[in-house]
């Protein structure tokens, strides 16, 4: 099946690529919102930006998947000029630092690194450690001490629709057995995340204002419009930026309501993003998603 490309706007329509292409290189701020681990859109991902470099361009790619401090790992492994293309013992000293045990990872953003070594290119983590992602989520930020605090930065955004509707989406993503405090630290959890995206997309989008920054992520942080891509607007205002969503093709997928302003809590947000890119469908996997979550969720309650 066939992957198919939308524009959000008055009225819908179908792109082709090369119209798109134009709109990235255009961009200074491209984000490539995936659902982690589909093959279809790492496979895209890895193409938009290898077009950029032959239309000459020198994107820094920023990872989700990759934390802050993990950061110089990744320049290590890029900067590296004396091993050969796919050397596995800097591939395995690579995925040792960042605790890429599984192979997945690899699988799905290896390709990305690589070719960033390849041309020179930069490259980042930008999301928080998974130690202070815990913490906040079980104590929230009011819970952290003083160093804690100093790790992710706060852009004081305060916009109610925005949080009853992401309380709504966490309420859902863990199938209605979150009590509603573990959803207000979760939404906490989640406004320090995109915060610390924040700063370190506009990090490197300053350090070379005339190159694009890439941002490799899970399409739910620039949703609306709003999250990543929100702060990013409010702290650096002049930066153009883009968000392309991946989707696979499913019988939820509803086209019309992903590319419609969607109306809720009394704001009109954006369309779910501005490019739609749908993919085709990939087997399920995985077991159903709130299997054995209600236990979990009580543990995260303790």
């Amino acid at each position: 099946m066939a992957e198919t490309l939308y524009a959000a706007g008055e009225a819908a329509v179908v792109l082709d690529y090369a119209t798109l292409a134009k709109r990235i290189v255009a961009a200074d701020v491209i984000y490539l919102g995936e659902q982690h681990g589909n093959p279809h859109h790492h496979a895209a991902q890895l193409k938009i930006v290898t077009d950029l470099v032959a239309a000459g361009r020198r994107p820094a790619i920023a990872f989700e998947f990759v934390t802050v401090p993990q950061t110089s790992e990744l320049m290590s492994f890029v900067s590296m000029s004396r091993i050969p293309a796919h050397d596995k013992a800097a591939v395995r000293r690579l995925r040792g630092e960042l605790g890429w045990q599984t192979g997945t990872e690899w699988r799905d953003y290896g390709p990305l690194l690589e070719f960033a070594r390849a041309h020179r290119l930069r490259v980042a983590g930008i999301d928080l450690p998974q130690s202070l992602r815990r913490r906040i989520s079980r104590v929230g930020t009011e819970g952290l001490n003083a160093v804690e605090r100093t790790q992710f930065p706060d852009s004081g955004l305060v916009d109610p629709a925005y949080r009853q509707l992401m309380h709504e989406r966490l309420n859902a993503a863990h199938c209605g057995f979150a009590s509603p405090e573990l959803v207000a630290r979760l939404y906490a959890t989640w406004l320090a995340r995109n915060d610390t995206m924040t700063m370190a997309v506009t990090a490197l989008a300053a350090e070379q204002p005339l190159e694009p920054v890439v941002v490799i992520l899970g399409l739910g942080h620039v949703e609306n419009n709003m999250g990543v891509y929100e702060r990013v607007a409010q702290r650096a205002p002049t930066l153009r930026q883009l968000n392309i969503g991946f989707r696979a093709r499913s019988a939820e997928l509803r086209i019309a309501d992903e590319l419609a302003p969607l109306d809720r809590f009394g704001k009109q947000f954006a369309a779910a993003h501005e490019i739609l890119w749908v993919t085709p469908p990939v087997a399920a996997q995985q077991p159903a998603p709130c299997e054995g979550l209600e236990l979990r969720m009580k543990k995260m309650e303790k």
